[in-house]
């Protein structure tokens, strides 16, 4: 790492869009490669390897037409040497006439292994041809950066001076076109630490980079890095396929489920309502709905935890809701996806309550599934046909979870943080439960004056019990009093008289009558009039 604490960073892409964002996030030097290409044309990086572009053309074009000239960084080229009918000098001329401020040997042999790699060695078109297209680089006063796998390999690339050692641990794993790998992040560090340690003592000065394989976050590249002491890391999926697939799987499921966001008073209860906190619940659902993204809803007890997953679930894919409570005996075999029956496997949402109590083997478990599909036990994908999504439910002080299974976190606020909504919480509730009781406004009044520490659970418990013993279709406030513990009122914070509790609504709801009234719990005439009685009619 630099002396400033930061890693030297390069962008390797394949569009002139993701060039200027690399750059202006801070990317030190840009690298075009036709997988890059490949990737924002909705290919995996993985097709380039195979004959389907004339590689260097192909990267050639893109570069010129968008991103040489145009950055304040240095633009290598992903150079293909394995072409049998142009010499490693002409490739190397063709790259310094056009402006390129370095050349990169990409696609590379070190991709390729057993025969199909020997018979290209025996040839003359493997990685012993790229180190030589390389040297020939360095030799036109190009700046020269070489990928290896091998301890062989970063020999070579030694032998002929490059600057730049780019230490590559296989195609990236997650995303939709992520290739899974087996190799835990702490290997990978562990081998980058020792090679590294080889390389500086051999040629001091050369930069040592990282990039692939389980290193597919900002944390991982801290961790390897600090651990190998290398010098930066160079992002290709991880910097454009990864974000844009979140990005857009989020924009478009919030596209998709812009009425449920937009609904104030829903079939779900614990999501009615127009408060900030309402909505911000309502919009992170929304744009996590039509993703397969892991979700970790957080909150206090009682808080909509529940209803925000079966929203979540209602709102998505469909398929069938399965609850899990990590407390029982039978979680871990109910969680393992190589079990035939188990829920992981199907097209649907999978909530595990209690996630707090997930014993640490069965996170890093479920914590490989997501990544790769698989257990650390099993070689073979599990269940990549048909993956249910999961949503863990879980108290306040998730992080550390949510970090160790990428989940996205959804904060499920407290009743208390959002007191404005509880007239339309109230009612919903009580349409939930098949008793459209009536709250009146003194009722409403009383509830909202409660600092509810058991949240929707008890404000719901404690109109089931109003509603049940109420005579005909009203609750009245002198029946929920007799219900209610008065030592638990909010200090001094209900509205001392009718006007100002008026007064009051009309000014959260901006002076809109017809939201204030339905806020109130009480008909828009009913309002006209008091306000007139009140002298708030000119309000």
């Amino acid at each position: 790492m630099r002396r400033d604490k930061t890693v030297l960073l390069g962008a390797a892409i394949g569009l002139g869009m993701t060039a200027r964002a690399a750059v202006d996030g801070g990317a030190d030097f840009l690298l075009v490669l036709n997988a890059g290409r490949l990737r924002v044309m909705g290919a995996p990086s993985v097709a380039a390897m195979l004959p389907i572009r004339d590689a260097n053309a192909f990267t050639d074009a893109f570069a010129r037409a968008e991103i040489l000239d145009r950055f304040p960084v240095p633009v290598f080229l992903g150079a293909a040497a394995c072409d049998p009918r142009r010499s490693v000098e002409a490739v190397v001329a063709a790259a310094k006439e056009a402006g390129y401020a370095g050349m990169a040997n990409f696609p590379t042999a070190i991709h390729f292994s057993g025969a199909l790699r020997e018979a290209l060695e025996a040839e003359g078109l493997g990685f012993g041809r790229e180190a030589r297209m390389l040297a020939a680089a360095r030799a036109a006063g190009l700046a020269t950066l070489g990928y290896a796998k091998t301890r062989a390999e970063v020999e070579a690339l030694l032998d002929v001076g490059v600057e730049r050692l780019c230490l590559n641990f296989g195609w990236n794993a997650g995303g939709r076109h992520g290739v899974p790998g087996h190799l835990p992040l702490d290997d990978a560090a562990e081998i980058a630490r020792r090679i590294f340690a080889r390389v500086r003592r051999r040629a001091p000065g050369t930069l040592c980079l990282l990039e692939g394989g389980p290193i597919v976050d900002a944390d991982h590249v801290r961790r390897v890095c600090e651990a190998s002491l290398a010098d930066g890391y160079i992002g290709g999926s991880t910097l454009d396929r990864l974000p844009l697939e979140l990005a857009v799987m989020q924009s478009t499921s919030a596209f998709k489920t812009a009425r449920m966001t937009a609904s104030a008073e829903g079939d779900l209860p614990g999501l009615a309502g127009r408060s900030a906190a309402a909505r911000a619940l309502a919009g992170r659902l929304g744009r996590l709905a039509g993703t397969d993204l892991p979700v970790l809803l957080e909150g206090e007890p009682g808080s909509g935890r529940s209803t925000a997953a079966r929203a979540l679930h209602a709102a998505g894919r469909g398929g069938p809701l399965t609850w899990v409570s990590a407390l029982d005996e039978r979680a871990a075999r109910l969680l393992d996806p190589d079990v035939p029956a188990s829920p992981l496997r199907a097209r649907g949402t999978v909530v595990i309550e209690d996630a707090e109590s997930l014993a640490p083997t069965l996170r890093a478990q479920l914590a490989e599934w997501i990544d790769r599909g698989t257990f650390g036990r099993f070689t073979r994908p599990s269940g990549r046909a048909a993956r249910a999504r999961l949503v863990l439910v879980h108290p306040p002080g998730a992080e550390p979870l949510a970090r160790a299974l990428s989940a996205q976190r959804v904060l499920v606020p407290p009743l208390r943080d959002r007191l404005e909504d509880l007239p339309a919480l109230a009612r919903a509730l009580l349409r939930a439960t098949g008793r459209p009781a009536q709250l009146d406004p003194l009722a409403l009044r009383l509830l909202v004056s409660r600092p509810w520490p058991g949240n929707l659970r008890e404000l719901g418990a404690v109109l089931i019990r109003a509603a049940t013993e109420a005579r005909g279709s009203r609750i009245t406030a002198a029946a929920l009093e007799a219900l209610l513990d008065p030592a638990e009122e909010l200090p001094a914070t209900a509205p001392e008289d009718e006007r100002s509790w008026i007064l009051n609504a009309l000014r959260r709801h901006r002076f809109r009558r017809g939201e204030t009234a339905a806020f109130l719990g009480i008909g828009r005439k009913t309002l006209y009039n008091r306000m007139r009685r009140l002298g708030l009619d000119a309000a």
